[in-house]
């Protein structure tokens, strides 16, 4: 090896910490298994190149695992419900599933064309709006997010060392809330920097993208359907 590998050993995994921007050895906290969550395709459409070299970069990650003695339990997920896909339901006149499910097809077939190993099962975003609904309550609770009409939102300035791992620079946050009407639906209105979490539901949305919960009717937002993922699988 160069003198610019010095230090680093065959046979070890190396990842780059994004909290210390160095190369670190990957020390799992389970010595036998490695548990894996890697994002999965929104459905609305059909998946591009761009999307499967994310794919092949991920499966090759989880066979070097293998390689090296780990079982890898490994989760991806399907967004099916999100902005697009109510979009193309509403111009299609379609169900979630006529939108959603051909489009989820073609990823398995394209990927096993690829030779992407995939694992079995993989849920939908659809399927876990009971886990986001209990994260999002515990956020409430701890004040880090808050209502605004309909909608909860997350606000980074009540997180202590929120931006760390992206390297953002939370002095250019708002220090006090200032609405902005710029946003996905025309007149809605939140404060610059937070994100939402849960979309209250509108009229001409259906019930297939409409959850009763005890934070109200409507849907998660892409920032919590991930986390939510996490929780039921791993």
């Amino acid at each position: 090896m160069g003198s610019g590998n010095k230090g680093i050993k065959k046979n070890t995994l190396y990842l780059r910490n994004t909290l210390s921007r160095r190369l670190d050895p990957f020390i799992p906290s389970d010595r036998k298994l490695v548990r894996m969550f890697t994002c999965g395709p929104s459905i609305y459409d059909r998946p591009h190149i761009g999307n499967y070299r994310a794919y092949i970069y991920e499966d090759i990650l989880e066979r070097y695992l293998n390689y090296l003695g780990y079982r890898v339990k490994r989760v991806i997920n399907f967004t099916d419900v999100e902005d697009k896909s109510i979009a193309r339901m509403e111009k299609q006149g379609a169900s979630l599933a006529e939108v959603t499910e051909p489009n989820a097809a073609l990823f398995r077939k394209e990927a096993h064309d690829l030779h992407i190993r995939l694992p079995a099962h993989i849920p939908r975003s659809s399927t876990t709006v009971d886990q986001a609904v209990e994260l999002i309550q515990i956020l409430l609770k701890k004040k880090f997010a808050y209502r605004h009409g309909r909608d909860i939102f997350y606000d980074p300035l009540k997180f202590e060392g929120f931006g760390k791992l992206f390297g953002l620079d939370m002095s250019r946050w708002p220090a006090q809330k200032r609405r902005f009407a710029k946003d996905t639906y025309p007149g809605q209105r939140w404060n610059l920097g937070d994100f939402i979490l849960w979309h209250g539901c509108r009229r001409n949305w259906g019930d297939s993208v409409c959850w009763d919960t005890e934070i109200g009717k409507g849907r998660p937002a892409w920032n919590i359907q991930d986390p939510a993922m996490i929780t039921a699988h791993l």
